[in-house]
């Protein structure tokens, strides 16, 4: 099969390397285009695939054959603006499970998201459409994540945990049991939360806090600086 996928920094061609090794698994064949808009066209240092154009040219690849949508981005709100931008139906976007990610009995998983390597979503487990569950998370039994949800690497979530829409929960985050994230909440990284975190608001520590809105607005300026120079 023909995959596009949508992304081609450091997240995506960790979310095609496990589309790779899934199809690998199965005994399927495995094809690899990636689009950015940031990353010039040409082979990847992965050797995964070739960057081929930008999300301009998505579309035309569509219409060039048979193909699937892989989404290779981890920040919720880019996750978001990116598939209105190329409004494809939801039926064109994979869902990517690493083979050694554990997938526990009635755990649904919406379409576009990806769970990897080393992940555990036990049992009676929800994940909506365009959720990322990086590297060795756990979401426990009766745990809920809505759309555009993203856990980075070894965050826990307790049981009957509930994330909304576009949480971001850093690495090593925990979460206790029966706690709400409320919807665009971010709960920076090695911060366990033990009551209802408020949305849209950015929470840091143990127990975590919400930061003063000055504080926020310069940590996410901080944040998305850091991001340009590392792309």
């Amino acid at each position: 099969m023909r995959h596009l996928v949508i992304g081609a920094a450091g997240h995506a061609q960790e979310v095609a390397w496990s589309l790779r090794e899934s199809s690998n698994a199965r005994g399927e064949a495995c094809s690899l285009e990636f689009f950015d808009d940031a990353i010039r066209p040409g082979p990847l240092p992965s050797g995964l695939g070739r960057v081929v154009g930008t999300l301009d040219d998505v579309p035309r690849a569509l219409r060039q054959g048979e193909a699937r949508l892989v989404l290779g981005i981890g920040l919720p709100r880019t996750k978001a603006t990116v598939v209105a931008r190329l409004a494809c139906p939801e039926s064109l976007w994979t869902t990517v499970v690493h083979p050694t990610a554990v997938i526990g009995p009635n755990v649904p998983i919406g379409c576009g998201s990806y769970v990897g390597p080393g992940a555990i979503l036990t049992v009676n487990v929800r994940v909506g459409r365009f959720a990322t569950i990086n590297t060795h998370c756990l979401a426990a039994h009766g745990a809920v994540l809505e759309d555009w949800v993203t856990l980075h690497p070894d965050a826990h979530l307790s049981g009957e945990v509930h994330v909304e829409d576009g949480a971001e929960l850093g690495a090593g985050s925990v979460v206790i049991p029966g706690v709400r994230v409320s919807a665009w909440a971010v709960l920076g990284a090695g911060g366990v939360a033990v009551r209802d975190l408020d949305g849209g608001r950015t929470w840091v520590g143990v127990p975590a806090r919400a930061l003063a809105h000055g504080r926020e607005r310069g940590t996410r300026r901080a944040a998305r600086a850091a991001r340009v120079e590392a792309s």
